[in-house]
């Protein structure tokens, strides 16, 4: 597992090799993510599906859907890997004397699924999530905290459907329409990168299986890779990076699991830290799920 880990972060790192000397620019791009499973989820405790929804005379459902992420469709096939999760940069960000910028954010594309078939009182059903039509633009918030990257402040909003689907593969499927606002997420990290596409990649916006929208250009930003130095400019030994995930809680809480903040919903991502920095927190032991906002 270890040796899997280090390579995987060194793999990772020679495809994005930070720059020498950070640009005042961070160009506008595509943020790519991998969805970590075991955290992520969907809970209906404090917006019921109403009765009757999966078959008549079901009660509200008030469960859990755990998720993980679905590889993105993508045309050439298979040409982001395991991405589940796109987040446009939709300006260029220029930073200021302080190191600080802005851009706008919107989803581009969404593929999660059901970690287990879901139990709905009505027989069991897989469960799938993608974007809804247009999405809401919010506000990303950076700043460059030492000469090869730093740290960002990103809400989200996702206008999403789910889809319930019989696991057994007989009967109707139900569709739920939702708009989530996601707090910033933690161990929010970027670095300068030399990232380089060989070819335009197509991607499925809609959820439909079918890639429809072309990614953007490469950017000389990547989100979720520590930058290889540390703070105060001293360099980080390149084997020393760890994976670990940022989490958004629905509640708008940069610590999902802070006492009396809880969440409605939970996506979590990979990112990549610095041996370093300190691990972000995980739940609290025999708490899998928080369900209630404040």
């Amino acid at each position: 597992m270890r040796k899997w880990l280090i390579c995987s972060v060194l793999a990772l790192l020679l495809a994005a090799v930070p720059a020498l000397a950070g640009p005042s620019v961070l160009t506008n791009g595509a943020d790519l993510w991998h969805t970590v499973t075991g955290y992520s989820y969907s809970s209906f405790a404090e917006n019921p599906l109403p009765a009757g929804f999966f078959c008549e005379g079901s009660k509200p459902f008030t469960g859990v859907v755990p998720m993980t992420g679905e590889p993105i469709a993508t045309y050439p096939a298979g040409a982001l890997g395991n991405i589940d999760t796109i987040v446009r940069r939709l300006d260029d960000a220029k930073l200021d004397a302080n190191g600080e910028a802005s851009t706008r954010i919107q989803l581009l594309a969404l593929s999660l699924a059901s970690a287990h078939p879901v139990d709905t009182g009505c027989g069991l059903y897989d469960v799938k999530t993608s974007l809804d039509g247009e999405q809401p633009i919010t506000e990303m918030k950076l700043k460059r905290t030492n000469p090869e990257g730093g740290t960002f402040v990103a809400p989200l909003a996702i206008k999403a459907k789910m889809v319930f689907t019989p696991a057994s593969g007989k009967g109707a499927s139900h569709t739920f329409y939702q708009t989530v606002h996601l707090g910033p997420g933690s161990a929010s990290v970027w670095a300068y990168v030399r990232e380089k596409r060989l070819e335009r990649v197509q991607v499925d916006t809609d959820g439909d299986g079918r890639p429809d929208t072309y990614l953007p250009m490469p950017s000389n930003f990547k989100a979720g890779l520590a930058a290889i130095t540390r703070p105060g400019g001293e360099p980080e030994p390149i084997q020393c990076f760890k994976i670990r995930q940022s989490c958004h809680c629905a509640c708008a809480s940069t610590n999902p699991w802070e006492p009396n903040s809880f969440c409605v919903h939970l996506h979590c991502t990979q990112v990549t830290l610095r041996c370093s920095d300190p691990d972000p927190l995980t739940p609290p032991t025999g708490v899998p799920y928080i369900t209630q906002c404040q």
